[in-house]
């Protein structure tokens, strides 16, 4: 038996297609790491600023409601303007601390038509930019923090002094690590993405009666809040999504289609191709019985699978590494899901993710290895697999539409067990019990129909 296992593992892999996969394989991966390393957004600003301009001279200043969309659109105009030459802490600056200033200008200007007024904002906005040429963002923070205790000391509202209390302790923070208002600085992110949410945040908690969308909306909230926290007090990069970390924790997502072609490729012609090459006589009249050389071609199958994934994974790690880097190999895999937090190093939770998908490998590979003996031929086998699993995507995105009940036993509702790993529920309401009981029905009926079609196999006209 294992000389039989062995023998078609090496036939396997000796194939040209097999080689040929790899290699385009090879290729799409690095192409990946490559997208990845340039995910983020190119926005071209200037556009838009153009549209605006051009915008506002359609504008009649005489009406009310069109002189307040004139202002607003000025504002943003100005800001941009300001930003140039900047680096991304001075952009942040003029952003978050000339904006409101800019706009008061602008409204004193032409709405209110107070010429002192608009002076005395030009002065302040000139005061703040030459610290902003300064590079003097603690001054800004110091300033937040100030205002901050202010409003503590002159409201009663618990809430409101709690997120107050919040926003003192991350400038505070930021102070003590010297962390300046950089986007590429993945500390400053975090901060900036609690100080956005806070106030919705706060509000949710604190109110009753939730409908179906705001509790999501809190949810969401919630698990920002935890993880942002948890990059601050651990110092760690999650949010970072342009990393090998990042492609791992997709792999399943972005190399999927590859594990099918695999899988497909290796299940399909595994039994079809003795016949059309003739060497299944040869291959009989060894003294093994139908079943013994049967079961080794199937453990093979399922021998190869996974060292096919591993393999796939050395690949990723070795060239995302190279181009990405391997620092963030380090850095765990945080799943926050009603109020439970759980801590997967990087490498358990890919594990564990492809553990997830194994199901769906699997009823695929026996399907291409059932096909392979009842039709023996391998592009029918393959094509007719394939076709399955496209198939089977189709109607999984029907069952989210339509009830549920009438897909319920299909096997594609049931294959992906991603959701417990996630600590969610699963998307069509079914039960880990039932999805396993459903799984094993059609591994068993696949493995016997291939056996008792095998065992009945006449190869005389071979």
């Amino acid at each position: 038996m294992i000389n039989l296992v062995k023998a078609e593992i090496k036939k396997i892999i000796k194939k040209k297609s097999f080689w040929v996969v790899s290699l385009i394989f090879i290729l799409f991966c690095g192409l990946i790491n490559i997208f990845y390393k340039y995910t983020d957004d190119i926005y071209e600003e200037r556009i838009e600023i153009e549209e605006l301009e051009d915008y506002n001279d359609t504008l009649d200043l005489n009406n009310s409601e069109e002189l307040l969309e004139y202002v607003d659109n000025l504002t943003v105009i100005e800001i941009n303007n300001l930003k140039k030459g900047y680096n991304n802490n001075g952009k942040y600056m003029v952003d978050n601390f000339l904006y409101d200033l800019v706009y008061q200008a602008n409204s004193c200007k032409y709405i209110e038509k107070d010429s002192e007024c608009e002076k005395e904002n030009r002065e302040e906005i000139k005061r703040l930019t030459k610290k902003i040429e300064a590079n003097d963002w603690k001054y800004f923070t110091n300033l937040e923090i100030y205002n901050l205790k202010k409003g503590i000391e002159e409201t009663n509202d618990e809430v409101v002094i709690k997120r107050y209390e919040e926003l003192i302790r991350l400038e505070e923070f930021r102070l003590d690590n010297n962390i300046g208002y950089d986007k590429d600085n993945y500390l400053h992110e975090a901060i900036d993405i609690i100080k956005t949410d806070l106030t919705e945040y706060y509000n949710l908690k604190n109110s009753k009666n939730l409908n179906a969308n705001e509790k999501e909306r809190l949810e969401y909230l919630e698990e920002e809040m935890v993880t942002n926290n948890y990059i601050i007090n651990h110092k760690l990069d999650l949010n970072n999504d342009s990393n090998l970390r990042a492609v791992l924790i997709n792999f399943s997502e972005e190399f999927g289609l590859f594990i099918v072609i695999y899988v497909i490729m290796i299940a399909g012609p595994i039994v079809s191709d003795e016949f059309s090459r003739g060497t299944i006589k040869m291959l009989l009249t060894k003294p093994y019985k139908r079943r013994t050389i049967l079961l080794s071609k199937l453990i093979a199958m399922l021998i190869l699978i996974p060292l096919i994934i591993l393999f796939m994974i050395f690949v990723e790690i070795i060239m995302g590494g190279i181009i990405l880097g391997f620092a963030s190999l380090k850095i765990p895999v945080l799943i926050y899901t009603a109020s439970k937090l759980k801590i997967y190093s990087l490498f358990k939770y890919v594990f564990l993710a492809l553990l997830s998908n194994m199901s769906m490998y699997l009823i695929l590979s026996l399907i291409a290895f059932l096909l392979s003996v009842l039709t023996l031929s391998n592009s029918g086998a393959i094509t007719i697999t394939f076709l399955f699993y496209l198939v089977a995507n189709v109607i999984s995105n029907l069952a989210m539409v339509y009830k549920v009940g009438m897909f319920k036993y299909f096997v594609s509702l049931n294959w992906n067990f991603r959701y417990i790993l996630d600590m969610q529920k699963n998307a069509y309401g079914l039960s880990l019990g039932f999805s396993s009981m459903v799984l094993t029905f059609y591994i068993i009926l696949m493995v016997l129909m291939a056996f008792i079609i095998f065992d009945k196999r006449d190869v005389k006209n071979v």
